[in-house]
């Protein structure tokens, strides 16, 4: 007999329509391993069912891990709001699979727990969009509440589903998450608004940067507020600053919420889609940068703001070198860094510098930086709206060499990690397209041409063979002779060689594929659109849009995919530790420890 069809049916229903769209492009990623098999009779039922309670897991999962951050206040209410609306297509994913499950007369108990904890995951969607409407803290709480409700659900479920090996499996899996004792308290505090304004442009443009967020409050219409605080005597001198500058205030009694945690079983190592830690600036992150192990991390503003973390994400300097940036480079073994817009700054892993002042080669912006081996000189390669460029060289002592001939025309730079040559990638406005090789020294080495615009150049890992990339083919030649030996007709937009192997990476129209030096198709995503391409000793990383991240083995297989709590505004790896690193629209770094290399199943 089917059982009644509850009420909360039709939310499920609608908001897993509205989530499949997304879904399909998330069905297209391998996630976790799955819960071994096991077999319990009516199979159209319980498979399913299982993987319904193992994917609603995983979002109780990623909410614990965000009220633990929110406890600890390594997560404002704002980024956690963010960090769970991340997960509301996993969220409708669940009401999709839900909803059309038929269990028979046994499984009706478990399905009534499965039911219960799909409707509070789905509780919390609107929840959270109250919250973001009304800016009522409280919904917070709730949403904490819900998440709880879902895990204890879920644990139900397994508890009905009888002896075997999926009982175990889930009720091991709960266990994992540590168990908690969560306590709020409601702080009365002082806001203080400035306006009003039309809208957030109007307030944008007489505020300025003075505020590191700016959001028009949604319970205080067409006034932006600037600040919280305990006392009036504090409120008044906040306000009194604005007023300074012209600016109305007005000081209303708001509630915040105070969080603790107190860990009553400590969770057990988390997955590899979990963060291995978080860190936050003060400033909106615009490039990131890391050594080989990660021993050094870098995040730089536009403004001149530099912040440095250590492997584990923590904080070890931050400064303002007070000059435009652009982006930023460490060497292999972290003991330097190289930040860099117009001007080059040349620091030791300390943040202090090594130049007495600032190097500016050319007036002209500093694209990229390479460092040898070892960090004892370095490569420059600059730019203009023209796409040409020049190439130099810098050492400890200030410039080595450079500029490149007018003739070079500098797209693309690359450094031999064997004999220090540097290969520029050259095409100009006259459709002369070369890969120009200079000496450690300075001079010309080798000049060859190349067929297309070249946007890439690589080397091998001994540097015997120069990949030019272009739009149409990769081209791979004899570095010593110049001359072509091998093609491959792959069209890219993006390219990267894996570190640990020769092994060349092609994002572009086609998809995401993998070579050999030798021309030899590895295996191939086809379709798969790359706005970014990173890889590790180990693993290659396409984002696919603004917050998730396809991630593969070096052979081609897919681990998984990624999703961060917020747009991500810049990346990074750390090759040698198989670390990702992404910066987020909330000013903070985000570490994604990938797991050691396992052979593949199958």
């Amino acid at each position: 007999m089917r059982p009644p069809q509850r009420r909360d049916a039709s939310r499920r229903g609608f908001l897993a329509a509205s989530a499949a769209a997304a879904l399909a492009a998330f069905a297209a990623a391998c996630g976790e391993p799955a819960p071994p098999a096991v077999s319990l009779g009516a199979r159209p039922y319980w498979e399913p069912a299982l993987t319904v309670a193992t994917d609603s897991l995983d979002v109780v999962r990623t909410l614990e891990l965000n009220i633990r951050e929110l406890a600890a206040g390594s997560q404002t209410p704002e980024q956690f709001a963010a960090a769970a609306q991340a997960r509301f297509e996993a969220i409708g994913a669940l009401g999709q699979a839900l909803v059309p499950l038929n269990p028979p007369a046994t499984a009706v108990p478990a399905h009534r727990h499965l039911t219960t904890a799909v409707d509070a995951l789905v509780e919390i969607i609107p929840t959270l969009r109250a919250y973001e409407e009304l800016e009522e803290p409280e919904r917070l709480v709730h949403v904490i509440t819900l998440q709880k409700r879902a895990r204890s659900a879920v644990g139900a479920f397994a508890e009905a589903v009888g002896p075997g090996r999926a009982k175990d499996w889930l009720l091991a899996t709960i266990a994992e998450l540590g168990e908690f004792q969560f306590d709020v308290v409601r702080v009365p505090m002082l806001a203080v608004l400035v306006g009003p304004f039309d809208d957030e442009s109007a307030a944008r443009a007489r505020i300025g940067q003075r505020l590191p967020t700016l959001r028009m409050s949604r319970v205080f219409r067409r006034w932006v507020e600037a600040g919280r605080y305990p006392s009036p005597d504090e409120a008044d001198a906040a306000a009194r600053e604005w007023q300074l500058d012209g600016l109305a205030t007005r000081i209303e009694d708001v509630v915040d919420l105070a969080f603790k945690l107190t860990d009553v079983r400590a969770p057990s190592a988390g997955r590899w889609t979990e963060r291995a830690w978080l860190a936050r600036t003060d400033f909106d992150i615009t490039a990131l940068a890391a050594s080989d192990q990660a021993e050094l991390v870098l995040a730089i503003a536009r403004n001149g703001a530099v912040a440095a973390f250590g492997p584990d994400g923590d904080s070890r300097w931050t400064r303002n070198l007070k000059i435009p940036l652009s982006r930023a480079a460490v060497s292999g073994n972290g003991q330097l860094m190289a930040a860099h817009g117009f001007d080059l700054l040349l620091l030791d892993a300390e943040g202090r510098s090594i130049w007495r002042s600032p190097a500016r080669p050319d007036n002209q912006l500093l694209e990229d930086v390479v460092f040898a081996p070892g960090g004892d000189w370095l490569v420059v390669r600059s730019t203009n709206a023209s796409d040409v460029g020049h190439v130099f060289a810098f050492g400890h002592s200030g410039q080595l060499w450079g500029p490149t001939r007018a003739y070079i025309s500098a797209a693309d730079v690359a450094l031999n990690p064997d004999t220090g040559t540097v290969a520029v990638a050259s095409s100009n406005n006259r459709g002369e397209n070369h890969i120009v090789l200079i000496t450690p020294a300075g001079n010309l080495g080798q000049r060859f041409g190349v067929d297309g615009e070249v946007h890439k150049v690589l080397f091998t890992q001994t540097g015997e063979h120069t990949v030019a990339v272009t739009d149409r083919s990769s081209q791979i030649f004899d570095s010593a002779r110049g001359d072509l030996v091998w093609q491959i007709g792959y069209p890219s937009s993006a390219a990267a060689r894996l570190p640990a192997a020769d092994t060349i990476v092609l994002a572009g129209p086609n998809g995401l594929a993998a070579f050999s030096v030798t021309g030899t198709e590895l295996w191939q995503v086809p379709g798969l659109a790359v706005e970014r391409l990173l890889v590790t000793d180990a693993y290659v990383i396409a984002q696919t849009s603004e917050r998730a991240l396809a991630v593969f083995r070096a052979d081609g297989t897919q681990l998984g995919q990624l999703v961060t709590s917020s747009e991500i505004r810049a990346a990074a790896a750390a090759p040698a530790a198989n670390l990702l690193l992404t910066a987020n629209a909330q000013r903070a770094i985000e570490a994604w420890q990938l797991p050691d290399v396992e052979p593949a199943a199958g």
